[in-house]
């Protein structure tokens, strides 16, 4: 939905070498300067003008309609004065027809997309740091899912390893355990390893085992990380964060589609065996850059005894996504696996491999340092999402005491859920997140709980209206800034969308339903919705508020966040 083509569409009548994309109409800097604006930077580059002559010509030259007021200029800005009512009317009608997917521009019909994000090694709970993984994960394939892509979800599951090969040892039958207990055993088998070389040998036994493809080795760590990944998915479905496909790392085991690779890498003279007799790739043959130390240089492919190493089956299954052939492949790593990930990517270049897009997280800290856990030293995700319930739920008790425990209960944990997702997700992917239990938790300020009190509260007014009309009347009121000030955010949204996904981050999605919920409330104390001045007027409110509602959902749905009836 484009509510500005009328306008456009005169001034690229008269200047064919401008196209829709160099008309960014937007709100005015100051509503005293007009209701939109339009920039004449990208117009001036094709016109060949300075912005503030290019901007004048525009508003000299062109022949607008009816439906534009006035029309002035400021410096590289275009200022117009509209009809609001009738503006504001086909916005809010756009959204009320449109509904779930009002800001889709459907762009990724026809098409597919792979991602792949979290990767929780099986011997480990999630922990924080991994959740942003999973959250700006999950967020990209909502937006992608949005936009109309065919998205499938995918999870690596490194199901191989001296670790795991120490857990499979100290467990006898993992299907009696709980995940809890699981991780228990890890950590007993770890501090036994590190007392007793006998049992740490039997480890790396039971490992050349697995390379091997002994079936029973096979069957028993399939049931030991089957276990454990069951246990990582229940905490991130706390987030409703779910995968389509789960890979196992140990599928990868002696792929046959390495030769190719290898191959390439002997013909470039990359791949030597060093003198503790590891095959080994120079990454200086193949172009990487030459750094202090030697940094990043050698990649490890097998260990003397023949076994392959981590990242030699990664490379395979970066080759396995690469050919399901979807147009968007996109991996989320955290920004320290930047170097691996380059490496990886390098090697796959010189066997003219292509290699996914990445996308990098920073990371998460804690104003008030590490949660004390029973780990004692990680901040276990799940233990995270049990203190924002609870901190979330003192409050819904001290402000709702009349709601059944129940309701209470479910809406303390999606309150807390809120906190958590916008306060990871309304910051960028490559900046640290310092996460604040006290503020992230507040029903005002720049928070998720915030944005869901206006929610409830939107719904709340049209509960009392009753059946919203789902077709504007020719007669649609827009009396005060406030009306149109919110009428202009949602208009934006789409573009914002948008952006988002082609920048890859959706904390302007986040900010997008911050500003909504900010101007529905300066909205909300300006403007009368149930005692409205005329019958009319208080239906276009009614209708306005119904859109910002449904605007609202959409984007905390982006955000993984419930917008909610009630708090």
């Amino acid at each position: 939905m484009n509510p500005f083509e009328s306008i456009a569409a005169p001034i690229l009548a008269k200047f064919p070498e401008l196209d829709a994309s160099d008309l960014p109409f937007g709100p005015a800097p100051k509503i005293e300067l007009g209701d939109i604006a339009l920039p004449a930077f990208l117009s001036a580059r094709k016109l060949k003008g300075a912005p503030p002559q290019v901007a004048a010509r525009i508003a000299q030259e062109v022949a607008f309609g009816p439906e534009v007021q006035n029309v002035t200029v400021t410096g590289p800005y275009i200022n117009f004065r509209l009809n609001r009512g009738q503006y504001a009317r086909k916005i809010v009608q756009a959204i009320l027809t449109e509904g779930d997917r009002y800001g889709s521009s459907n762009e990724g019909a026809g098409r597919k997309a792979l991602v792949e994000h979290t990767s929780i090694n099986p011997n480990a709970s999630p922990h924080v740091g991994r959740a942003r993984n999973a959250m700006i994960g999950d967020a990209l394939v909502r937006l992608l899912r949005f936009q109309g892509y065919d998205v499938t979800v995918h999870y690596y599951v490194n199901d191989m390893g001296r670790q795991i090969a120490l857990l499979v040892l100290a467990v006898d039958d993992p299907e009696k355990l709980t995940f809890d207990e699981m991780l228990d055993a890890y950590v007993n088998a770890n501090a036994r390893s590190e007392a007793d070389p006998e049992f740490k040998a039997k480890g790396y036994d039971l490992l050349a085992k697995m390379e091997e493809g002994d079936p029973e080795t096979a069957r028993r760590f399939h049931a030991v990380t089957e276990t454990c990944l069951r246990g990582q998915i229940a905490v991130l479905g706390r987030l409703d964060i779910h995968y389509d496909v789960f890979d196992r790392e140990s599928r990868f085991l002696k792929d046959p589609r390495f030769e190719a690779v290898l191959e390439a890498l002997r013909e470039k003279d990359a791949v030597f065996v060093d003198e503790d007799n590891r095959l080994v790739v120079d990454l200086c043959k193949l172009g990487w850059p030459e750094r202090p130390r030697d940094e990043g240089r050698y990649f490890v492919l097998m260990r003397a005894n023949g076994s392959s190493m981590y990242g030699y089956r990664d490379l395979a299954y970066t080759m396995e996504k690469m050919e399901k052939g979807p147009d968007l492949n996109i991996a989320v790593f955290g920004e320290d696996h930047k170097l691996y990930a380059q490496q990886v990517g390098l090697i796959l270049s010189a066997a003219g491999k292509p290699f996914p897009e990445t996308v990098y997280y920073s990371y998460i800290l804690l104003k008030e340092g590490k949660m004390s856990t029973r780990k004692g030293n990680v901040v276990l995700l799940s233990d995270f999402l049990d203190e924002a319930a609870s901190l979330a739920g003192a409050k819904v008790d001290e402000q709702w005491p009349d709601l059944p425990a129940d309701e209470r209960r479910i809406i303390a944990e999606q309150i807390g859920v809120g906190a958590v997702r916008y306060a990871i997700l309304r910051v960028g992917p490559n900046r640290n997140v310092t996460f604040d239990w006290e503020s992230s938790l507040s029903f005002t300020g720049d928070t998720g709980p915030y944005i869901q009190y206006s929610c409830a509260r939107t719904a709340s007014i049209l509960r009392k209206f009753g059946e919203v009309p789902a077709e504007t009347a020719e007669d649609f009121p827009v009396e005060s800034d406030s009306e149109w000030a919110l009428v202009m955010k949602l208009a934006t949204f789409p573009d914002t969308v948008k952006e988002a996904l082609t920048q890859r981050d959706c904390s302007p999605v986040a900010q997008a339903a911050l500003d909504t919920a900010r101007l529905f409330t300066t909205f909300y104390h300006d403007c009368p919705v149930l005692a409205a001045e005329s019958e009319a007027m208080r239906t276009a409110r009614a209708q306005l508020c119904a859109a910002a509602l449904q605007a609202q959902r959409n984007a905390l749905n982006l955000l993984g966040i419930k917008a909610l009836e009630r708090m």
